[in-house]
């Protein structure tokens, strides 16, 4: 084998190695002198045929692709183009059309253009053309999403400037790409805030790191616009930061749904005023700011007096108009540095900052301050049809520095609010350690009561109720609390605290069933006949719903005859509702239960309401029996109250009897049943049983 075709079955062979074919024509005789098959048994044909193509390879080129073959061929060969390159597409066995390529170059050209030899290589780029088409395909999309998309999108180069806008940007500018396309940000028509736009892309370009902020701007029609910014690197094939995208989107109607979020989370929705969150936030830096200016600060607890009254009576809708009213003179009236807060209900909460650091100063400032709210409070309220008059109780306690938290700043006003409350309402109370030593006695009580109603420390005691023979015929139930550390306490002592809290409510169901459970044990015994109980009701359980089934429940639980009992109510717990008041003891007369006025005549009921309620007794107040016979003016409200009750068929029992001359005057005006020391102070059971039994008193 000659060198010459040593070295052309070497090149064939690294040709091979490397995926190409290799072809040479003589473009002067036409003769094929080199023509490899490698691409023929790639596209899966047999030797015979791979033979036939090369003998006429336009069998397999797609139709499209042989013109441009040819123009390529023929563009070299008169030398307008320096070298042959085209891409083309050739069927294979199983149908497919695979791209291919072929770079050639004629050989050995004379002065004359013309040459013997053209060479060249053909190579399969199918894999190429695929990404290419997939790339453009989606570069189709992104250029598809990009330009529709409502985002506003610019690229922008090192020096800042756009080189491109999509749709959404441009539509946004008056004038559009034409205004935008080679302009900075700080150019942008209508920019409200770009004092750091082009500072942030250079930050991109320099670090690769995103970025996130947000613009004002203005729309060409004029419309206050807010807008998300992203800038973000864009890489080449190298990884060098060519070009940097920012992508705006509006969040103007995000911004107006936060800023709802945010008045929800911080601001009360009936009158708009700040609620308890962000009045504490305030009060945090009030403390904060107070630390380092040394300047004395007030918090002012305001509750509207009967508010709950006039919310029952003429619905919840006229009380909202009155919060709402009265917010808006309690902000007319402050500055503007000042805070006013609804807590909820109808209590309100002001913070008054930067006062005097003076004491004595601040506390007048406050004063002057407080007296203009209670009288703006007092003017009176157009509540649509009504017109009301509602007072406050106004509560405050100074402050400076953080010497407090902010839980005892509250409990503070509190506690000043509710001495306010106590002093008559419609008044002002600055707090001071006394009242919280009454009011942490108070809770100190409360807590005690609750003790005593869990652990059975309530007795019962029975001051005996005599007729005119001087014969028991019944007793008042009395409730004492034995105290294990201090002893006897009596009703006055605590049954106020328990009235206020509501604790009165199982204490009394407490007493009814052990009343109950007392006549039991008594049964067919010799305390059985003609004795009768008389329990005290308070008004809280009174003006329960539930009170005459609670009632009827412990009658039926122990199985007593309920008309032993009688159930005391006073002249002032009745009249607020008398048919209400009507029904309910016509419900418990059904049962057999019995009805006294207890402490007649110290009440405001008239003749008619009193001849209204299905009374069985009444019950003459202590006050007018202790001044009979010798005041003349007691005598007759004495004799009045007799015979009036005798005339409506009640039966009348005096109170407070302690002398036998009180007795027999009694007696002589037709009162016959009393009760009183002369008879017997309150006792234990086991004491009132031994005295039944003797009926042994000396008068």
């Amino acid at each position: 084998m000659s060198e010459q075709d040593a070295n052309k079955e070497r090149l064939e062979l690294a040709l091979e190695a490397a995926g190409l074919d290799l072809w040479e024509n003589d473009l002067v005789t036409g003769e094929v002198i080199c023509k490899t098959s490698k691409v023929f048994t790639e596209l899966g044909y047999g030797e015979e045929e791979s033979l036939s193509f090369m003998d006429d390879v336009f069998k397999i080129v797609h139709p499209e692709d042989i013109p441009l073959i040819k123009t390529a061929i023929n563009n070299h060969l008169r030398g307008i183009a320096t070298q042959y390159r085209c891409e083309f597409r050739v069927l294979s066995k199983s149908g497919a059309w695979v791209w291919y390529a072929n770079y050639g170059k004629i050989m050995d050209r004379d002065e004359n253009n013309s040459g013997r030899r053209f060479i060249g290589v053909t190579f399969n780029i199918d894999d190429r053309k695929r990404n290419e088409e997939m790339l453009a395909v989606r570069g189709q999309v992104w250029r598809t999403l990009v330009e529709n998309s409502p985002d506003t999108i610019a690229r922008y180069d090192r020096e800042c400037r756009r080189i491109y806008v999509n749709l959404a940007l441009s539509t946004l500018t008056e004038g559009g790409e034409k205004v935008l396309l080679g302009k900075k940000p700080s150019e942008f028509p209508g920019s409200h805030d770009y004092v750091d736009y082009e500072a942030k892309i250079q930050e991109v370009f320099e670090t690769g790191r995103d970025i996130e902020f947000e613009l004002n701007i203005k729309s060409r029609t004029g419309k206050e616009l807010c807008n998300h910014i992203r800038l973000t690197a864009e890489h080449d094939s190298s990884g060098s930061i060519v070009t940097v995208m920012g992508v705006g989107r509006d969040i103007s109607e995000l911004n107006i749904q936060r800023q709802k979020i945010n008045e929800m989370a911080f601001y009360d929705s009936l009158t708009g005023l700040p609620n308890r969150r962000l009045l504490i936030d305030r009060l945090q830096h009030t403390l904060a700011s107070s630390t380092r200016s040394s300047l004395h600060n007030a918090l002012i607890f305001i509750d509207l007096d009967n508010f709950k009254t006039l919310n029952d009576t003429l619905g919840h809708d006229i009380g909202d108009l009155l919060l709402k009213q009265t917010a808006q003179r309690l902000t007319a009236c402050m500055r503007q540095e000042d805070t006013v807060a609804r807590m909820g209900g109808d209590e309100f909460v002001i913070i008054l900052e930067n006062l005097s650091n003076h004491i004595q100063e601040a506390e007048f400032q406050v004063e002057t301050i407080n007296k203009k709210i209670l009288t703006i409070l007092n003017q009176p309220y157009q509540l649509a049809n009504h017109n009301r008059h509602i007072t406050p109780s106004i509560g405050i306690v100074i402050f400076s520095g953080n010497q407090f938290s902010i839980d005892e700043l509250m409990k503070r006003a509190d506690i000043a609010m509710y001495q306010a409350k106590k002093a008559g309402r419609n008044t002002i109370r600055f707090f001071d350690l006394d009242m919280q030593t009454a009011i942490e006695n108070r809770s100190s009580l409360e807590e005690s009561i609750k003790h005593a109603l869990s652990r059975q420390q309530f007795e019962l005691y029975y001051q005996p109720q005599v007729n005119s023979t001087g014969r028991i015929v019944g007793a008042e139930v009395l409730l004492r609390w034995q105290h294990p550390v201090h002893g006897m306490i009596l009703p006055d002592d605590f049954i106020p605290i328990a009235e206020e809290t509501g604790l009165i409510i199982p204490i009394g169901l407490q007493v009814m069933k052990s009343v109950c459970r007392q006549l039991k044990i008594w049964g067919n015994g010799p305390l059985k006949d003609n004795l009768h109980l008389s329990v005290n009701i308070s008004a809280c359980q009174f003006q329960q719903e539930d009170f005459v089934k609670k009632i009827i429940n412990v009658f039926e639980s122990v199985d007593i005859n309920p008309a032993r009992i009688t159930l005391e109510i006073t002249e002032s717990m009745v009249l607020g509702n008398i048919s209400e008041t009507i029904k309910k003891m016509q419900a418990l007369k059904k049962k057999g239960i019995k009805f006294a006025m207890d402490d007649f005549g110290t009440g405001h009921s008239s003749l008619s309401s009193l001849k209204k309620l299905p009374l069985d007794q009444i019950k003459i107040d202590q006050s007018f029996i202790h001044d009979i016979p010798e005041n003349n003016d007691a005598a007759v409200i004495v004799q009045t109250i007799i015979a009036m009750g005798n005339n409506l068929g009640m039966e009348v029992i005096a109170e407070g009897v302690e002398t036998t001359a009180q007795k027999d005057f009694l007696i002589q005006h037709q009162c016959v049943n009393f009760q009183g020391y002369l008879f017997g102070n309150p006792m234990p059971v086991n004491e009132f049983e031994r005295v039944f039994k003797e009926q042994d008193f000396k008068w």
